[in-house]
């Protein structure tokens, strides 16, 4: 439990880091204006020391006020930093960043009493259930980090290796994240210059940080439904939509949601498209794909639009917030533009720039999205995995040797054996998945497990190296509990000679298959569930033989 609540606070500090980093940039002109009106302040002839003394604590207090958004990024930055190198000096930066948390949101709650008036009821309750909010995760901070041995190592594992052949490269990524900067800096102040000239309103202290908030939430939602309304005017069919904590996703053939607290400040998203048919796969992805960043060029194209219009109409006050979606969405169009890597869940992802080059350059990388497409289409088609181009995964998979794209490579060409009724192939190739496992792989969801489990105790027959593959699964806390689980669990107890377990947990497994839609996939997992009913009936014939021999014998 502390080791989640670590994770999480973890999260927090690099995103707070950000987010405060670009309020202070806001601050920076005002700390300059008031230690130059100070210092150019002529002092009184009738001053004496005390009054001396005192000016100079308020002069000091207004400066920390003034340059707390650059206290709270430079404390928690380092605290983030620290932490994700396991540095010495982490747990002290941990404590120092929680307090940050609890200090700022008390200071923000000593007021409210006084301005509720001034603001709607509805506003001020969400910014007093932040400010709560924040206490308790600064508090739940202390508590976790407070033993010492608490940030013994990293919390965040080693990034995957770069893959050769993927369009990307150290220098793009540092040009990414420097374009990234610089765009939101020179755009914001273009914009700020531009608002102080027509007298517009500013919005100041923990309502920036509000919108900042609000205006990268509004970004995200808007790429990803690009990305979505473009597959779906394609033919394509939507899996799964998610924006940070809120995450939507077909399983088992239902839609279902999850709210994940340890990626509330996540500023990411994700859609999954599977195509309905594999014609001309390759350029209705292309397109899918760029409708995500045109998505940005538009949002931020229109948002640029209401900004410099605002001048006299009834949204004069929120001018600012439509310039910052306008700065973040055509930042975020240019760089996703650029091919880079990106670290989701310590495995390899790409930005929209780079997954286009791959499609667009051919090669191992093309036939990896192929591969990949052609098996999520199988969850909408007929197709089953037998119905894979074996040739293009096996071209990919010589090709791409490390890392999780690699493993999952590996596990198509063993489902396609399997459903070809290719006993050795399969066996030859689940070895290799064992083998990338091992050696690049091991941060694989606990689901991806049960298909080693299957595998060595139906086809392997080796119960040690199926139960080692449940021991792994479970080690990662499974949280879906659909047919490979059970068909894993019923395939574990088959190979240990637990006949009853194993026709308890087919019995569930069958049941969850039954209810599968009408697709390729699906069947698939029907299928299997065939192949291990034959196993459990055909040991439980020859052991009910072995005793009528005993009884007769005796």
């Amino acid at each position: 439990m502390m080791l989640k609540i670590r994770k999480f606070l973890f999260g927090c500090f690099g995103f707070l880091s950000l987010v405060f980093f670009l309020i202070s940039f806001g601050s920076i002109p005002n700390l300059v204006r008031f230690a130059r009106g100070f210092a150019t302040e002529s002092p009184a002839p009738q001053r004496t020391l005390a009054k001396t003394i005192i000016i100079g604590v308020v002069f000091v207090m207004s400066l920390l006020i003034i340059a707390t958004p650059l206290i709270v990024t430079f404390i928690n930055g380092m605290a983030w930093w620290t932490i994700r190198k396991g540095k010495g000096t982490a747990r002290g930066w941990a404590i120092a960043a929680c307090l940050t948390l609890i200090l700022s949101s008390i200071l923000l709650l000593i007021p409210m009493k006084s301005i509720w008036g001034y603001f709607p009821a509805g506003v001020m309750i969400a910014i007093l259930a932040l400010c709560v909010a924040t206490i308790v995760i600064g508090i739940s901070g202390l508590v976790a980090f407070a033993r010492r041995d608490s940030v013994a190592r990293p919390l965040e594992t080693a990034k995957p290796p770069r893959i050769a052949g993927d369009g990307t490269s150290s220098l793009l990524d540092s040009i990414a994240w420097l374009l990234g900067l610089t765009g939101y800096f020179a755009g914001m102040s273009w914009w700020y210059r531009w608002g102080r000239a027509q007298h517009l309103p500013l919005v100041h202290g923990y309502w920036s940080w509000l919108q900042i908030v609000a205006a990268l939430f509004i970004t995200v939602v808007l790429h990803e439904l690009g990305h979505a309304t473009a597959g779906m005017a394609l033919g394509m069919k939507l899996r799964a939509f998610i924006v940070g904590p809120f995450q939507w996703r077909i399983r088992d053939g239902r839609w279902k949601f999850q709210f994940l607290p340890s990626k509330f400040l996540s500023a990411g998203g994700a859609t999954a498209i599977v195509p309905t048919n594999t014609e001309q796969l390759r350029w209705r992805e292309i397109c899918m794909i760029a409708a995500g960043p045109v998505a940005n060029l538009f949002t931020g194209l229109i948002a640029t639009a209401a900004a410099l219009a605002a001048i006299g109409k009834p949204y004069e006050q929120y001018w600012e917030f439509s310039a910052l979606i306008a700065a973040i969405s055509l930042v975020t169009f240019a760089v996703n533009l650029i091919p880079k890597q990106l670290n989701a869940q310590h495995q390899v992802a790409y930005s929209d720039g780079a997954q286009i080059y791959q499609l667009l350059r051919g090669g191992p990388w093309a036939d990896l999205h192929r591969a990949f497409s052609v098996a999520g289409s199988t969850l909408v088609t007929p197709l089953r995995p037998k119905d894979y181009d074996i040739q293009t995964i096996q071209r990919a998979a010589s090709s791409i040797t490390q890392g999780r794209q690699a493993l999952v490579l590996r596990l198509l060409a063993s489902y396609y054996f399997l459903d070809c009724g290719m006993i050795p192939q399969t066996c030859e190739v689940l070895a290799e998945a064992e083998s990338v496992y091992e050696e690049s792989a091991s941060d694989i969801p606990a689901e991806l497990h049960t298909d080693f489990v299957f595998g060595n105790a139906i086809l392997r027959r080796d119960a040690a190296a199926a139960r080692q593959w449940w021991e792994r699964m479970e080690a990662k806390k499974p949280t879906h509990f659909g047919v490979d689980y059970r068909l894993a669990q019923s395939a574990l107890f088959w190979i240990e000679n637990h006949l009853e377990e194993a026709r308890e947990a087919w019995n569930q497994a069958n049941l969850l298959a039954q209810q599968l839609p009408a697709a390729g996939s699906y069947e698939f997992d029907r299928y299997r569930c065939t192949l291990l009913h034959n196993c459990i009936e055909d040991e439980g014939a020859e052991v009910a033989s072995k005793l009528r021999f005993a009884e007769i014998a005796s």
